[in-house]
């Protein structure tokens, strides 16, 4: 089962790939990197396997010595919060954030809320060794449980303390039955919005829509967001770490148009970098520039990303997944969070959110996906590099393998969470989004043949 353990988290079908046995293990894992010793937070998702997982895992961390605190029930930014806020040593939540119902997932965080990235591997080793610190019968580590309202609360209140609005918004928000269920509607409820909501009831099988919110899933609020004139609608994923706009005219947003409206929120509070992953659409670069500002480019995902804003001091970070990082406030990425800035800047604008969107540049862009076995993706990668190299592109390889060129690029690139290999493609023109994702996917089809 060691294969879960990926880049920054660790992820699986419950009872096929990560079972209660394995969380043990896991807590056992990483109770031993911690020196059986120390408080750990531990949290989950709504999932239907997550309270056996996260029951397993305290029981692990228990048995080699850490003293655990469980919060509950409740969004990862909340977590990472609570952790922030705390005095814990680590803390491990339970969540395969937006992977379909079977799976699950742990992940790792460090105090000040932010993940485990090489911290991960070690913990990993140390399961693969199965060397584990086990304390005697009178010296395991205590356990007790922690009020989730009065976490929520404390998330709640500093959230409404950070942000203002100088009117009333009408919202439409589908939390998908996810972890946001409990917090968003409350949270702008408070904040003097008109609040309509769908999929709002927590429930791990997850029967509005899919957890990962993007075009296709997301009808049903696209519609109520135009047939009640909403200012903007909002989807989250299963935890709540991501976060998709829909503007007054049911469009849904590319994360990075989101992403770069929120970046001049920012600016307007403080100037200077902002890190963006090397999936993000060329308008990151364009419009951070214009405002003043600097782009950092990191590999995806949310270590790697907070690692680069804590090292160039950044003040904002943007995810092509839709994870925002308004990091001249918080150091983790929060799709609630960023919901109500986004409503903050609705409210001060006299423009509708579908007219900001549309005098912002925009150019034709795709996504595919591609299934991969994971004991085969990563090579495929490689191969497609190695025969893009061979051909003459100068390649960028920070995560995957990235082509830029005069009027375009495109990135193909390993999942770090599912079987499979994602492409992206963007240009100026249809005609050259065409020729460079023919490109990008007959090289990958071809090293899939070969490996």
């Amino acid at each position: 089962m060691e294969h879960v353990f990926r880049a920054y988290d660790i992820r699986g079908v419950f009872n096929e790939e990560l079972d209660a046995a394995f969380s043990v293990k896991a807590g056992l894992a990483l109770a031993t990197y911690l020196g059986g010793k120390g408080t750990v937070a531990t949290g989950r998702d709504v999932r239907e396997s997550s309270r056996i997982v996260e029951q397993a895992l305290i029981a692990g961390l228990c048995s080699a010595g850490c003293d655990v605190v469980s919060v509950g029930m409740l969004p990862i930014p909340a977590f990472n919060f609570h952790l922030w806020r705390g005095k814990y040593k680590a803390g491990a939540i339970v969540t395969a954030s937006h992977n379909p119902p079977p799976y699950t997932g742990i992940r790792f965080r460090r105090p000040d809320g932010t993940g485990f990235s090489r911290e991960n591997s070690e913990v990993k080793e140390v399961y693969v060794k199965g060397e584990f610190i086990k304390r005697k019968w009178n010296e395991l580590g205590s356990f007790h449980s922690m009020n989730t309202d009065v976490v929520l609360a404390s998330y709640r209140d500093f959230l409404l303390e950070n942000v203002s609005f100088e009117r009333p918004l009408k919202v439409v928000l589908d939390p998908g039955c996810g972890a946001a269920s409990s917090v968003a509607p409350e949270l702008f409820r408070r904040a003097g919005m008109k609040v309509h909501t769908i999929n709002a009831q927590p429930d791990g099988t997850f029967p509005g829509r899919d957890p990962y919110p993007r075009e296709g899933t997301l009808d049903e609020l696209q519609r109520l967001t135009v047939a009640v004139g909403a200012d903007m609608g909002v989807a989250y994923d299963g935890d709540a770490d991501r976060a998709v706009f829909v503007d007054d005219k049911g469009r849904i947003l590319r994360p990075e148009t989101a992403g770069v409206i929120l970046v001049g929120d920012a600016f307007s509070r403080r100037r200077g970098k902002v890190v963006a992953n090397v999936s993000c659409s060329m308008i990151v670069k364009e419009k951070v520039e214009e405002l003043g500002g600097e782009v950092v480019w990191e590999r995806v995902g949310d270590v790697f990303i907070t690692e680069a804003i804590k090292k160039h001091g950044a003040v904002f970070g943007i995810e092509a997944s839709g994870h925002y990082y308004p990091s001249f406030l918080i150091p983790f990425d929060d799709g609630i969070y960023a919901s109500l800035l986004m409503a903050e800047i609705i409210s001060r604008e006299k423009r509708p959110l579908s007219r900001i969107v549309d005098d912002l540049p925009s150019y034709p862009i795709v996504e595919k996906t591609v299934d991969c076995p994971d004991d085969k993706k990563f090579r495929v990668v490689d191969g497609v590099r190695e025969e893009l190299e061979r051909a003459g592109y100068a390649i960028n390889t920070i995560d995957g393998v990235r082509v830029d060129l005069d009027d375009g690029w495109f990135i193909v690139r390993a999942s770090n969470t599912q079987p499979l290999i994602r492409v992206t493609a963007e240009a100026k023109t249809d005609e050259k989004l065409k020729s460079l994702l023919s490109l990008a996917l007959e090289a990958l089809e071809r090293n899939i043949r070969r490996r």
